[in-house]
């Protein structure tokens, strides 16, 4: 993507601007979320806060594949932020205002206006989109206990198609859930499970505790298979999945995780309009 980091001040300028690097672009993520966790507060209410900025860091640090990093990251918010675990995996949803687990969400509010971000979460029993994501049998196949799960059970019948979708967003007047604690737990194991370390708790604890609040029955070992599994179960219908299979290499119903089409083509309005940009593979003709 082109960064740009001054504001336009002269609109006689040309403004014609070219892509940077992925590694130019990491690192202003990286500098920028690094800044937020030193000037934002401990707590901020429902605003964002120091540790908030730091989850954003670990979830960029695991994308990058530094695991060491966001190993660190992860245990500092889990550590030293105040937020823990919902006591169950239903609680973690739906809320009138953030829980305990939130590390940051979208806030919904009462006023005379609307939140579309909102609207492309809630349920399509209350008009919104419900996520536009259809539960499918090989989602379902991916638990080991379904009978006690409950992640296994959190869905809901669409009143217009039939399908099954997911129960993460029904409330209408809920916040949504950006980031939350248990996101960090997963990212602390998995980067320990990689690194062969135990920072703030072995992997296989910290995944048997997600599970047992979800009533999942424990693993008595650890792959690396299981804890991506984990992931899945965990994070799913939370625009994680796609990220994962980039980063571990994995297929898309046959298409590689580096396939031309499994990244989007820049808008037409923004190839026009800047003779510096470059179109993504795939879709020059």
């Amino acid at each position: 993507v082109p960064i740009r980091v001054a504001g336009i001040l002269d609109f006689d300028q040309d403004l014609s601007i070219a892509r940077n690097s992925v590694a130019e672009a990491y690192d202003l993520i990286i500098s920028d979320l690094n800044d937020a966790y030193g000037l934002l507060p401990p707590t901020n209410e429902f605003f964002a806060d120091r540790y908030g900025a730091k989850a954003f860091l670990a979830r960029v640090y695991l994308q990058q594949q530094n695991y060491g990093a966001a190993r660190d990251a992860a245990n500092d918010v889990i550590e030293n932020s105040g937020h823990s675990l919902n006591p169950d995996f239903n609680s973690a949803f739906n809320n009138d205002s953030d829980s305990v687990e939130d590390l940051f969400a979208l806030q919904y509010t009462d006023q005379d206006f609307t939140n579309f971000l909102i609207q492309f979460y809630a349920s399509q029993l209350n008009g919104g989109r419900g996520g536009d994501i259809a539960v499918e049998d090989g989602y379902l196949n991916l638990f080991d206990d379904p009978a006690n799960d409950e992640r296994a059970s959190f869905f809901y019948i669409s009143p217009d198609n039939g399908q099954l979708l997911t129960s993460k967003f029904t409330n209408q007047f809920g916040n949504i859930a950006l980031i939350r604690l248990a996101e960090m737990h997963l990212i602390r194991a998995e980067s320990n499970f990689r690194l062969g370390t135990n920072v703030g708790l072995d992997p296989l604890t910290e995944i048997n505790t997600l599970r047992a609040r979800s009533e999942a029955s424990s693993h008595g070992s650890l792959t690396l298979d299981l804890i991506l599994n984990e992931r899945r179960l965990e994070l799913a219908f939370e625009g994680h999945l796609i990220l994962d299979i980039k980063r571990t290499q994995g297929s898309v119903e046959g298409f590689p995780f580096n396939a031309d089409n499994l990244v989007l083509p820049i808008p037409q309005s923004e190839m026009d309009t800047n003779p510096l940009m470059e179109q993504n593979p795939g879709y020059s003709n």
